[in-house]
């Protein structure tokens, strides 16, 4: 797949192996703004084993944004999986989307996820599903791509859980 370009941003998919050590500081940054909140200010640990299984099983794409230099300024991360409502389709489900505040200006959002929506329908995806953090909503960006509100989504701790 090619590269595409927005703003002075590159948008590429790339293996998540090859990207992980470098998208720590940014994924440390993105917990620290957007998710922690949500998890009880839960510190931030990613699972590292379990991303690179879900690779392994084609399960995963990462699409990066960088700078004119190559420095990584962002991410869209999908893992996809065969929807057991709706036979014969796989639905890519957003599991990070972050760009930093220098990047975060014009059209590279929306850049970034057309790159990762071409990149997962590559793959087989027919679905996307999107979602934000209440906190946080990404309706208009969604809207823009064409994604229409579906559901609500709801987080609640169980006791048997961590």
């Amino acid at each position: 797949m090619a590269d595409a370009r927005v703003e002075g941003l590159v948008f590429r998919e790339e293996a998540a192996a090859a990207v992980l050590p470098e998208a720590a500081e940014l994924a440390a940054r993105h917990w620290r703004e957007v998710e922690a909140g949500l998890h009880g200010d839960a510190d931030y640990v990613p699972d590292g084993e379990r991303y690179a299984a879900l690779e392994k099983l084609g399960m995963l794409s990462v699409t990066t944004a960088r700078d004119e230099a190559g420095r990584l300024a962002g991410y869209a991360v999908f893992t996809l999986a065969p929807c057991p409502h709706l036979k014969g389709e796989t639905v890519a489900a957003l599991d990070g989307l972050y760009l930093t505040p220098r990047a975060r200006r014009g059209l590279n959002a929306l850049g970034l996820l057309r790159s990762a929506e071409a990149a997962v329908a590559a793959r087989g995806a027919s679905l996307a599903q999107y979602s934000s953090p209440a906190s946080r909503p990404c309706d208009a960006l969604y809207r823009r791509l064409g994604a229409a509100h579906t559901e609500t989504i709801w987080h609640k701790r169980l006791h048997g859980g961590k």
